[in-house]
């Protein structure tokens, strides 16, 4: 089972808020997910709530991470205290995945 941690829409009509789930990758946007990471709100581009101690446990799991989901962990400063040392972001497909540097990368 593939698990992708990306974005789930709540809120009120022309007032969406986003919450930063863990879901499975077959599931639709707004159908059942796993976890609760935290939670965005696009309008006042205010991060409300991130639990940094689930996401480091779901990346290093191994959980994919959309695009968008990637920028606001970006904009809260948290990505850079995930990221184990000797580790980095890749994109695959249209997702970004932790992997191990290669040796011509760790020596650089």
């Amino acid at each position: 089972m593939a698990v992708r941690i990306r974005l789930a829409k709540f809120g009120r009509r022309n007032h969406p808020i986003y919450r930063i789930v863990v879901m499975d990758s077959r599931s639709p946007r707004e159908g059942n997910y796993i976890d609760i990471l935290g939670t965005y709100d696009p309008k006042r581009k205010q991060i409300i709530d991130i639990k940094k101690d689930k996401v480091q446990k779901w990346i290093t799991s191994g959980a994919e991470v959309a695009s968008r989901a990637k920028i606001i962990f970006e904009m809260a400063g948290i990505l850079k205290d995930i990221i184990p040392e000797g580790h980095e972001f890749r994109r695959t497909g249209d997702y970004w995945v932790l992997r191990k540097k290669t040796t011509k990368e760790v020596r650089s």
